[in-house]
């Protein structure tokens, strides 16, 4: 019997992710076998719940969906450069897609989401223009949480000596430092990267029209062109109007994330100061880029363990932590669903057609 037209494109499409599904889903349980084999529970120990006060889960909730709210809308400001008519309810709807995407698809296949979809939506904005904002955006998230990270350690005081293993894990918190310095050269070498394609992308897509015309002219040019156009998903650094909103929604979304931190750890009973919670989040954030299984899920709890291990004793680590750690992963799982449920809606028109209602359009 064979498969009609529709059906090909789809079994094409399953064949070509499978590997990678496959290959997720083994590091999700090879990541569950660690964990629990390494002492650091997935769910708190029975009654460390009672610890938890009522406004904590709210309070995190709360704080954390207005992060998101910041992280989602910068993307038009990031954009309007490239095409000043662009819809900000598109924009937003794509954005919350594509964030849901990100968490739950395995091997961040989700970061293909968000062009694709707005490239099919926005004729003005090709795969190439979505693809390198994205990268733009990660560069400059990335610079962010290192030097958030990094400014959280200088003024905390993590506990001496640093344990050479988290649970049972031989994970050596002794390292971080030096992983931070690694991290942050990446992510400013990236940033110093595309600042530099940007400013050489005329030349670039020169050059590479006269390489590739020796192949076939049609294929050089349009090589070019997604270079150029991936290029000036950088675009909105060069005018400060477009910067500025950017810049203040970036940082408003990594320091309200930081606060939900504080106020979830505070309200499970960890002592917590801001800057414990910051370098928490920098861990999340650092440890999310690692592979992992969808919805980050390992590297979430290793590294927010990890980040936990050097405030506090381990017998803390592995209660209150833990509740920390469960409270914080099931809020996201639950976040990132609404956001992919609040982005279909948008898209499709039956929420806020008019774009109304997503704060300040310039």
């Amino acid at each position: 019997m064979t498969s009609s037209p529709r059906e090909q494109p789809a079994r094409s499409t399953l064949k070509r992710f499978a590997p990678r599904i496959v290959v997720s889903l083994l590091l999700a349980f090879g990541f569950a076998w660690a964990l629990k084999r390494g002492g650091l529970p997935f769910a708190p120990p029975a009654g460390t719940a009672q610890a938890l006060t009522w406004w904590a889960v709210p309070a995190f909730v709360v704080t954390m969906a207005t992060s998101f709210y910041f992280r989602t809308l910068r993307w038009y400001h990031q954009l309007r450069p490239l095409a000043p008519d662009i819809s900000k309810r598109v924009t937003f709807a794509v954005g919350l897609l594509g964030s849901g995407a990100v968490f739950f698809a395995p091997m961040r296949l989700g970061e293909m989401v968000r062009p694709y979809l707005l490239s099919t939506h926005e004729p003005e904005v090709s795969f190439a223009h979505g693809l390198g904002s994205i990268a733009a955006e990660r560069a400059i998230d990335g610079i962010s949480i290192v030097l958030l990270t990094s400014t959280a350690l200088a003024l905390s005081t993590p506990i001496s000596p640093l344990p050479d293993h988290v649970g049972k894990l031989p994970i050596p918190v002794s390292m971080v430092p030096g992983a931070l310095l690694t991290a942050t050269v990446v992510f400013v070498v990236a940033f110093a990267g595309l600042i530099l394609l940007y400013a050489m992308r005329s030349r670039a897509g020169a050059q590479l029209r006269s390489v590739s015309s020796r192949v076939s002219p049609a294929l050089g040019e349009r090589l070019a062109k997604m270079l150029e156009n991936g290029a000036n998903g950088i675009a909105f650094l060069s005018s400060w109007r477009s910067a500025s909103p950017f810049l203040t929604n970036t940082f408003s979304y990594w320091g309200l994330s930081a606060a939900a931190n504080w106020l979830l750890m505070r309200g499970v009973g960890l002592p917590a100061t801001f800057g414990h919670a910051a370098v928490a989040l920098g861990f999340m954030g650092l440890g999310t880029l690692l592979p992992a299984g969808p919805g980050f899920f390992g590297a979430y709890q290793v590294a927010t363990y990890t980040a936990l291990a050097m405030y506090y004793p381990m017998h803390e680590v592995t209660t209150y932590g833990a509740l920390f750690v469960f409270v914080s992963y099931v809020a996201h799982v639950g976040l990132n669903a609404l956001s992919c449920v609040l982005g279909l809606a948008l898209l499709s028109g039956r929420l806020g057609a008019n774009g109304h209602g997503l704060g300040p359009s310039s």
